[in-house]
């Protein structure tokens, strides 16, 4: 995807329309891959889409034409015409022939990129405006606390992370233990928004900094309790989490792990799972299970979120786990170079959703065992 990790650009910031708050607001929301949407009013003068500077919006891929799309009020409406481009415009579903109408709430899909109209009044939308801006902020902070991929050594990790537009509460990590153990974890907090990221980011330094106090890093069901007594939902604005961890011993080549209210990891095809609560839903008090399994030479283990297989499909059709889970040990995607596992699935969930960004946040490692 190496084409659409430009940056979208957006050259006219502000309609030629009065400011009035109660007046109504056209409005295009711009969702390019891997970033937070982007918005731009449409005013009385016509937007142009296309890949090359010089355009109002600039969509930086190559199934984009230099000049794509034109995006114009006509009355009360908002008209797309296409601009002879090559791939065209797909307009909820339907490639546009002619001018059509872009109704609100309508999704635009041009190549990888999608535009949604909204229409409204002017206040309420800027307001949606501040409260994204809030959001990346959030996204930002979670991002910056994911570690580097390791490339050598008796654990090898790689990872990709697709934040969703509202943004959720995905979050990961790993690390070398004192005693030469190692430890990974995921965990997803319920809902989006900035309140699951923030929450996401406070449980993330907690296990970067060693755990729950007085809990040893290397006890899974351990490290779950001291969560749990410590991230109770009443005390966090009715929030709780899933969350898979896992502490590796490449003396004995086993596998400590533990899941609270989490889908299984995959050693292999073999899911690695066990029956808790999620974090903050139990008592303080519960005491969580653990369980362990041998780790094979050349053997690999693959943590993943549940926005990478809870998607809606391009026909209308809510996807799930078993949807996903074919392609653990599928072939690699056409033009991804190895080493490209967490790239490879993380293509394999975006092909299998709807157009525009993931309704959740996307989060795949791998972790390979030589």
């Amino acid at each position: 995807m190496a084409d659409e990790t430009e940056r979208t650009m957006v050259r006219r910031a502000m309609p030629d329309i009065a400011a009035d708050p109660d007046s109504l607001l056209h409005l295009l929301v711009i969702e390019a891959p891997g970033e937070a949407p982007r918005r731009m009013p449409i005013g009385r003068a016509p937007i142009r889409v296309g890949r090359i500077p010089g355009n109002d919006i600039v969509l930086p891929s190559f199934e984009i034409s230099r000049a794509h799309c034109l995006i114009a009020l006509e009355g009360e409406d908002a008209i797309v015409t296409d601009l002879d481009s090559t791939n065209g415009c797909v307009l909820d579903g339907a490639r546009i022939v002619a001018p059509a109408v872009l109704r609100p709430g309508a999704r635009l899909r041009l190549g990888p990129y999608s535009i949604t109209h909204l229409h409204g009044p002017r206040a309420e939308l800027e307001r949606g405006t501040e409260m994204e801006r809030d959001l990346a902020k959030a996204g930002r902070y979670v991002q910056a606390l994911l570690p580097p991929a390791i490339t050598e050594g008796p654990v090898r990790v790689d990872w990709r992370f697709l934040p969703s537009a509202g943004i959720g509460g995905d979050g990961f990590g790993y690390r070398a233990l004192p005693d030469g153990r190692f430890m990974v974890y995921l965990l997803d907090v319920s809902g989006h928004g900035a309140g699951a990221a923030l929450l996401a980011a406070s449980v993330m330094n907690a296990l970067r900094q060693g755990g729950p106090a007085g809990c040893d890093a290397g006890d899974p069901a351990a490290v779950l309790a001291g969560l749990n007594a410590g991230f109770q939902m009443d005390s966090h604005g009715g929030l709780y989490f899933s969350l898979w961890y896992g502490v590796y011993d490449p003396a004995t080549r086993r596998l400590h792990f533990a899941a609270a209210g989490h889908h299984p990891a995959y050693l292999g095809i073999v899911p690695l799972w066990t029956r808790n609560p999620a974090i903050g839903l139990a008592e303080s008090d519960w005491r969580f299970a653990a369980a362990e399994a041998a780790v094979p030479p050349a053997a690999r283990l693959v943590l993943f979120s549940d926005g990478a297989f809870e998607v809606r499909a391009p026909d209308g059709r809510q996807l799930g786990l078993a949807d996903f889970l074919p392609y653990l040990s599928a072939s690699p995607v056409a033009g991804l170079a190895e080493p490209a596992e967490p790239a490879r699935l993380l293509a394999v969930a975006q092909a299998a959703a709807r157009p525009g960004a993931m309704e959740d946040d996307v989060a795949i490692l791998v972790l390979d065992f030589p």
